[in-house]
């Protein structure tokens, strides 16, 4: 049996609860996948090494007045990987990643997964009954949240989940108005934090300034990457294992179901936190594919027509109310909308009356999507006949996803009958 490893425990002497070692894949399956080519021992850490070496002048991520190359990226992820370790965190150590859709996100995730560290990712809108759930679930020993946003001091949080759990040893606030001087790279702009009401470190004091380094990866594909968060839909989110194996799969396929390559620009409109904009394909698929992120503080139409006629965005990903909000207010933005090629929808089902808008008014197709963040995403696909795209939420990435729907009974049922979804595959947890 192919399992999680037991980095998944909680740092010695934490007063947490313990998760137990996940079973994953039995090791049948496991052979079957790596033969099949869906599991290629590709890690986080070193394809973003990969990338920044093949292209490094390519522009990776853009927000505001911010603007990353593929080479500003990886110089800040192993930066604050070395920045972590220094700190006294270990490998294997979980991280609460609490940030919105700020540059500062991708560089802490991608410094994290350089050092093997475990982010935990929590969604801004978020507030201390969840933090501190995923803190002690996951028995985290380090926090990482903006100073404010929306209106929202996250300071605050951060010093009430501290008191509440002090195996949370380490707290860097980003766009921080304490900032240490001749620290490294500034942090998030996106702050209305008060001077020296910040008690935490700013993030970029994070920043090695003694050109110490990191390897590209420590970690191997079948060792967990994160700690992604369910929907919640039965209380609050539980946390799910992702390794760099299954993940990575599902990036490398989205990206060629959804025709993504280096001339592609997507729009993080909704919290890239989420699994959806993360990775179906999302931020992650698009530097996959050396691609452009722009990052959009808010998903409301005016902020994000904005973004898409100044970066020539061609994708973004959109839940149902907010594709509604789009439509409407399109005809009359005075924005050019003309460089989008594929609405993304998901999160809920769509009308086939608002489905039918989609390429009249925005000029783009519309791409449905279904997925869960403990596995199985299905597309239509890009070229799929307007019935099926109108009226269906498409069909898995990979061919060796399995599903089984059954009555109450436990019995299959009849095509086009109700039931109980079944699901395993090659990026499926098995827990």
């Amino acid at each position: 049996m192919t399992t999680v490893p037991t980095t998944l425990a909680p740092a010695d002497g934490a007063s947490v609860e313990t998760p137990h070692p996940v079973q994953v894949w039995p090791d049948d399956f496991a052979a079957r996948y790596r033969a099949a080519g869906h599991w290629r021992n590709e890690t986080f850490g070193a394809w973003l090494r990969e990338r920044a070496t093949a292209y490094p002048d390519r522009p990776a991520v853009i927000a505001g007045d911010q603007r990353w190359t593929y080479a500003d990226l990886d110089r800040r992820a192993s930066a604050l990987a070395a920045g972590f370790l220094g700190a006294g965190l270990r490998q294997g150590d979980r991280v609460l990643v609490h940030l919105p859709n700020i540059p500062d996100f991708i560089a802490v995730v991608m410094g994290l997964f350089r050092a093997g560290l475990i982010p935990v990712y929590a969604l801004p809108a978020h507030r201390i009954t969840e933090i501190e759930h995923f803190a002690r679930g996951s028995g985290a020993r380090a926090y990482v949240a903006a100073a404010a946003h929306a209106g929202f001091d996250y300071t605050a949080l951060a010093r009430e989940l501290q008191a509440r759990q002090p195996h949370v040893e380490h707290i860097w606030i980003a766009g921080s108005a304490t900032r240490t001087p001749g620290a490294g790279p500034a942090g998030a702009q996106d702050t209305s934090a008060q001077p020296g009401t910040d008690p935490f470190p700013c993030l970029s004091t994070l920043y090695a300034t003694d050109g110490s380094t990191v390897p590209a990866s420590v970690s191997q594909g079948p060792d967990v990457a994160f700690l992604q968060i369910s929907g919640g839909s039965t209380g609050l989110s539980k946390l799910i294992p992702r390794t760099h194996d299954d993940y990575i799969y599902t990036l490398r396929e989205s990206a060629r179901i959804c025709g993504l390559d280096a001339d592609t620009v997507f729009l993080g409109a909704l919290p890239i936190a989420h699994n959806f904009p993360m990775s179906s394909p999302g931020f992650l698929g698009t530097l996959y594919a050396g691609g452009r992120v722009v990052l959009s503080p808010s998903p409301d139409p005016e902020s994000c027509f904005a973004l898409v006629e100044r970066e020539r965005v061609t994708v973004t990903s959109l839940v149902p109310p907010l594709l509604l909000q789009w439509l409407d207010r399109a005809p009359a933005s005075g924005h050019d909308l003309g460089s989008l090629r594929a609405i993304q929808v998901g999160g809920a089902k769509l009308s086939a009356e608002i489905a039918r808008r989609v390429r009249p008014t925005l000029g783009a197709t519309l791409q449905q999507v279904f997925g869960m963040a403990e596995g199985l995403v299905n597309y239509t696909r890009l070229d799929d006949p307007d019935d099926l795209i109108i009226h269906t939420q498409g069909r898995p990435i990979s061919p060796d996803d399995e599903i089984l729907i059954l009555d109450d009974e436990g019995r299959p049922v009849e095509p086009g009958q109700a039931g109980h979804l079944l699901t395993r595959g090659p990026y499926t947890i098995r827990a």
